[in-house]
């Protein structure tokens, strides 16, 4: 049986924002933030992975395209590109660059 589509950082929102009053639902979506923290530190260090020899070697392939994809980590990469922009309008003082 497939797994249904990840949720984003949005969907959590307005799951958490439905059931402010449930320490269920909160005690799960602490759980869930401390996974998406641990696929984060996996991205961040997977340059840094070796690639095995043999059958693993599919399995590594399909947990790093797996991981690329992971709504944390596209939404991570989102943001850093938004912050390495460059301001739509300049700041007084600031110079082009």
């Amino acid at each position: 049986m497939p797994f249904k589509a990840p949720l984003t950082h949005a969907d959590l929102r307005i799951i958490r924002e439905r059931q402010p009053w449930n320490p269920d639902v909160i005690a799960l979506l602490w759980e869930v933030k401390r996974l998406r923290s641990v696929l984060l530190r996996a991205y961040q260090l997977s340059g840094d992975f070796k690639r095995p020899a043999g059958i693993t070697g599919e399995l590594y392939d399909d947990f790093m395209k797996g991981l690329r994809l992971e709504p944390c980590v596209l939404e991570r990469d989102d943001m850093t590109a938004a912050l390495m922009e460059s301001p739509a309008k300049l700041r007084k003082g600031m110079a082009p660059r």
